[in-house]
């Protein structure tokens, strides 16, 4: 009788919830595909520090190198270099791969040197977190080598890909 009253009352919770969610605005961003007819805002410096996804820089963006890093419990994360020939930029996401609750997460950022100078600059770190994904802001390719980086709480080791 008990487990016939869970399940139902289990059921009612539900279908309010499907109710209330639906009319519910949707404010995060949880997905890295913008529309398909979703133009970039931006492209090159003009994109600098933006996120990629409000740019419209990920439809089409291709990676050019990742690695796979240990985070806590030996968990692992795709440490991603992702790269945007309609913006003209790069950026780092980092995504869990074997974990179903996203409970641990793994801090992840971007680098770029400056091809004349040598000057380098980082990106603010992000970690993946609740969303079991996320991505540093953009940084502009023109005229710099950028990479992708991580640190590995597992091996207390920062690890990056390589300079492109």
């Amino acid at each position: 009788m008990i487990r016939r009253f869970i399940i139902t009352a289990g059921m009612a919770i539900a279908a309010l919830a499907a109710v209330v969610g639906a009319s519910a605005p949707v404010s995060a961003q949880t997905s890295e595909a913008p529309s398909a007819s979703a133009s970039p805002t931006c492209y090159g410096e003009t994109c600098e520090g933006q996120s990629p996804i409000s740019a419209n820089c990920t439809s089409g963006s291709v990676s050019l190198a990742s690695i796979v890093l240990l985070g806590a419990g030996a968990r692992q994360f795709l440490v991603d270099h992702r790269y945007s020939a309609s913006c003209g930029t790069t950026w780092t996401r980092v995504t869990d791969i074997n974990q179903p609750d996203c409970y641990y997460s793994l801090t992840a950022w971007h680098e770029g040197i400056n091809n004349s100078t040598g000057a380098r600059t980082r990106t603010a770190s992000v970690s993946s977190g609740d969303a079991c994904s996320a991505s540093t802001t953009t940084m502009s390719k023109a005229g710099k080598s950028t990479r992708a980086c991580g640190y590995s709480s597992w091996e207390g080791l920062t690890h990056c890909t390589a300079w492109k």
